[in-house]
């Protein structure tokens, strides 16, 4: 990305300056597309349908009103149109209808991390640990919770 372009990862004015940015875009999906299930975080989003061809009009549409409204494409390889039942990969979770599971790759960076805490002061840990558990509590994760608390 060229310099002076886009917003800092992990910044809190991020999210807000996101949310103001993206807000059109939500009122497009939500009042002219009349999506009935959208959900947004920041620059991540989902759209479900039981109708595969109206998603593909919605990916088209999507694609025109952030190019010519807000200067902004879709990652061709960040963009998929599949089945609910194959699972959803969103914000750290992989998402069945059934269950719901925290990424790998978030069980593995937490681990990384956890260890690399383990020989500084015990607030600093606490404080890494109870972040990772509030992003855990959303998933079918008791067990790796119980596990991670028992450590400490």
């Amino acid at each position: 990305m060229p310099s002076g372009r886009g917003l800092p990862i992990g910044n809190l004015t991020s999210q807000f300056f996101a949310n103001v940015y993206m807000n059109e875009f939500d009122q497009f999906v939500k009042h002219k597309l009349k999506a009935k299930y959208y959900v947004r975080y920041v620059d991540d989003f989902i759209i479900l349908s039981k109708d595969m061809e109206e998603l593909k009009q919605y990916r088209t549409e999507i694609d025109k009103f952030l190019t010519n409204k807000l200067k902004l494409t879709l990652h061709p390889k960040k963009q998929k149109i599949g089945l609910i039942q194959t699972g959803i990969d969103f914000v750290g979770y992989f998402i069945k209808p059934d269950y719901v599971l925290v990424r790998r790759r978030v069980v593995g960076e937490m681990k990384f991390r956890m260890e690399k805490l383990k020989d500084r002061p015990k607030e600093e840990q606490k404080a890494c640990l109870d972040s990772y558990l509030a992003h855990l509590r959303w998933a079918n994760s008791f067990g790796l919770r119980q596990k991670l608390e028992q450590q400490m």
